[in-house]
């Protein structure tokens, strides 16, 4: 049966964890990192990657599962395991493309952080167990919850495509410098994915020019591409 905490019952021990920028309240006296009992942090977004650095840990992905609001403000939130759950049964007449791949086992690990009075956010239920095989060691880095491009690979990624670099050897050198692609904290689909974010934006400020350079880096790329322009009277 699923170890069900709520942290109300228990707040009389308390230490703080240093995470280098942020620091983050825990409300009760533990060695064990792993258990998430009593967590207080600043943000919302401080307890979403709290929850997915300690599922990178166990090997398992994290899936927002509820958000509850109070007079449109955001009261409660609920995150649980990718795997939470059952996918509901889609009408047969409505035809897809493809469906994907169904890997929900109805499992019931999750936590809940609810905002406090004082305006910080406290876990005040967690369920750390789990009804499934979790991932091996190499396969943590893969997680779809553990993948995320720091804001230190973007700016390396944004050099190196301005260099003409492809985004295949951008990704390439990431890997060789932290000693493989296991190590680099995401994979080529999400490099690929965050060019093509960048290339979007830069479009959407309405730079023809800049998709004309696009065009240019991507003929050098591939000899095989090819682009042309046509003007009109105000060129």
């Amino acid at each position: 049966m699923p170890t069900i905490i709520d942290v109300q019952d228990d707040q009389e021990h308390s230490k703080t964890i240093d995470l280098g920028k942020d620091s983050m309240t825990v409300n009760r006296q533990a060695s064990n990192n792993d258990d998430l009992y009593g967590v207080i942090v600043n943000s919302e977004e401080e307890a979403y990657n709290l929850y997915c650095e300690y599922g990178a840990r166990m090997g398992f992905s994290v899936r927002i599962m509820q958000r509850r609001k109070s007079n449109n403000v955001v009261r409660q939130v609920n995150y649980a395991c990718s795997k939470e759950g059952f996918k509901l049964d889609s009408d047969p007449s409505e035809v897809k493309k493809a469906d994907r791949l169904d890997t929900r086992s109805g499992c019931t690990a999750k936590i809940r952080f609810g905002l406090q009075d004082n305006n910080v956010w406290k876990a005040t239920l967690f369920v750390p167990e789990h009804n499934h095989k979790l991932a091996e060691p190499e396969e943590r880095p893969f997680l779809r919850s553990n993948q995320k491009v720091l804001e230190a690979h973007k700016g390396v990624i944004r050099s190196m495509k301005n260099a003409g670099m492809s985004t295949i050897n951008t990704y390439s050198y990431l890997a060789e410098e932290v000693g493989g692609s296991q190590n680099v904290g995401f994979t080529k689909t999400n490099c690929y994915n965050f060019v093509s974010r960048e290339r979007m934006i830069m479009l959407e400020a309405g730079d023809a020019q800049s998709l004309i350079n696009l065009f240019k880096k991507k003929q050098i790329e591939d000899p095989m591409f090819f682009y042309t322009v046509q003007v009109d009277q105000e060129n």
